[in-house]
């Protein structure tokens, strides 16, 4: 049996399931070097097809989790809803909801068509083709993987399918393992609100959210926060979600408010972020809150997805709800993820299975020594045979404080680099933080991300258990311990949290003795594992990719599979 995943919404890319177990994963943005790419994944349908040997006419279904359209049960009243709410206040209203569902409705269409002719072109016959509604296909990317047999699935992002957040109470012990709670239209949107902060401050919506969380933790409460409060807010009452649209609110990323823009002449950015990132915490834990209250329910897991749930620091607030028993955020949250939907998609509706599992995500492509050396030698690069002395080498390295390109086996899927295509760099001095920035011409707004191996992570952070399958992933924060201050100082936030990849040895054998070899000669607990990338590019895919980043001075020495190079 094989299912095909695909997907070209915000971040295009395909899967391939096998009897039932995820082979390969992919995004297109690391074929074409287009970070984000929205266009259709041939280079992604190639390779996952290549990993199990297959043409298109072996596949046996493909789903695509988006582009389902309005038209179903769950989104219509809520749509309908709100914009009976929104549109009785005033005319003014009316041209903006009308704006926005049409855009919606025209740019969903373009990209199921070219969806469609793709597949067609590539020789898949369309009859196999099935389409999931984009929230339903975060919630399975959230809930099927995880080790939870019940849960919680909280998705929120900009928008999908017309819907903004949903809320949905999972049990894989039924045959329709997702049972829709409560949700919002993208016509009261987080993420907008979010975004349109974010363009605000000078970045790029839909990309650059990540930075304004790192600066949140730099601000306080200020006129704007009281703003927010009254642009969007949860309403006890009704336990809907609701906006005051005008010059307050509208749901577009790339909204421009004049009051806004106001205030932001008489106030500091970190402000504006410290208030976004606080109202986006503030509305979900009351959404979450009323919702658990009216299910009668006492402790239960808590599953996440969508883009809002790239924000580690609102993970790690929802994950201290005296309700949550444990957490897992999808480590492919945004749209990305959605080819995955489509897959589970087909395998839980049509073949009534609710359970795959997914250790690790090292699920991209892989080059060999051999291959390498071919291509280095073609290239009159020099390298130096590591094989039979990597590890040693390797810390050698981190202890004198070069900066290390590592591209070892299978590429990571997702947006977090987890030790197969990362920059590795000693957490021991904060100024590598302003070293790695120019490096890598960033401009990042909070430290980089320590990777921690198991043995060590409850020394370094606070409340850490095993159980705790988000750590392995990047996705939530954890407050640190003095142990790990004093010995990273380079890895701590102003607000002492920190973002870990936990790893545990069977996820990643060789980097894990790195880590552990280097914790025996230095006493260090970790060390900095940042994507392996110049910024505003995706992380790289192939050697050559990696080569490029060391002849553009990003790091030092590169570590190509067991072959060191430095030029």
């Amino acid at each position: 049996m094989l299912i095909l995943g695909v997907c070209n919404a915000h971040d295009s890319g395909a899967v391939v399931l096998k009897n039932n177990k995820l082979v390969a994963a992919v995004n297109e943005e690391r074929f074409i070097r287009k970070k984000l790419t929205n266009s259709f994944p041939i280079n992604s349908i190639k390779f996952v097809l290549n990993q199990v040997n297959a043409k298109p006419k072996e596949i046996d279904y493909i789903g695509c989790g988006a582009w389902k359209g309005i038209n179903n049960e769950e989104t219509l009243p809520i749509l309908t809803d709100d914009i009976v709410e929104i549109t009785k206040k005033s005319l003014v209203n009316q041209n903006i909801i009308s704006k926005r569902i049409n855009s919606s409705l025209k740019t969903d269409v373009i990209f199921k068509n070219k969806l469609i002719t793709g597949l067609n072109k590539f020789g898949f016959p369309e009859d196999k083709l099935f389409f999931c509604d984009h929230h339903f296909s975060h919630a399975l990317v959230a809930f099927i993987p995880s080790q939870f047999k019940n849960s919680l699935v909280l998705v929120a992002d900009g928008r999908g399918d017309f819907r903004s957040l949903s809320l949905w109470l999972g049990n894989k012990n039924k045959k329709q393992p997702l049972k829709f709670l409560a949700g919002s239209s993208e016509l009261v949107s987080l993420g907008a609100m979010y975004g349109f902060i974010t363009k605000i401050l000078g970045f790029i919506p839909d990309r650059h959210e990540g930075k304004v969380t790192g600066m949140s933790a730099k601000g306080k409460k200020s006129e704007i926060y009281y703003f927010l409060k009254k642009s969007l807010w949860f309403d006890k009452s009704s336990g809907k979600i609701c906006a005051k649209y005008g010059d307050y609110y509208k749901p577009f990323l790339s909204a421009s408010l004049e009051e806004i823009n106001k205030l932001l002449l008489r106030d500091n950015p970190e402000n504006f972020a410290y208030s976004v990132q606080k109202r986006l915490e503030e509305i979900l834990i009351d959404f979450l809150k009323y919702h658990h209250s009216k299910l009668g329910l006492k402790k239960i897991n808590l599953c996440l997805s969508g883009g809002c749930m790239a924000n580690v620091k609102l993970n790690f607030e929802l994950s201290k709800l005296s309700f949550v028993k444990n957490i897992y955020i999808s480590p492919a949250m945004g749209d990305g993820g959605n080819a995955l939907g489509g897959a589970l998609n087909i395998l839980s509706n049509k073949l009534n299975i609710n359970h795959i599992k997914m250790p690790n995500l090292y699920l991209g492509s892989n080059y060999s020594s051999k291959d390498i050396k071919i291509l280095l030698k073609k290239k009159k690069v020099n390298f130096e045979n590591i094989k039979y002395n990597k590890i040693s080498r390797t810390v050698e390295l981190i202890k004198t404080n070069k900066i290390i390109g590592w591209f070892q086996g299978k590429m990571e899927y997702g947006p977090r680099a987890l030790g197969s295509r990362s920059i590795l760099v000693s957490a021991c001095d904060v100024k590598i933080n302003q070293i790695l920035n120019k490096r890598l011409n960033r401009n990042e707004h909070m430290p980089f991300a320590p990777i921690i191996i198991s043995d060590l992570a409850k020394k370094c952070l606070k409340g850490w258990n095993d159980s705790q399958v988000a750590s392995k992933f990047m996705t939530i924060c954890y407050e640190c311990t003095s142990y790990l201050k004093m010995k990273s100082p380079a890895v701590i936030h102003v607000d002492n949290t920190v973002r870990p990849q936990v790893l545990f040895r069977e996820d990643n054998e060789v980097l894990f003795d790195v880590l552990k070899q280097y914790y025996i000669q230095t006493g260090n607990p970790s060390i900095i594992n940042t994507s392996f990338n110049n910024h505003e590019e995706p992380i790289v895919e192939k050697p050559q990719d990696a080569l490029k980043s060391l002849k553009n001075n990003n790091i030092d020495f590169l570590i190509l599979e067991d072959l060191l190079v430095k030029i």
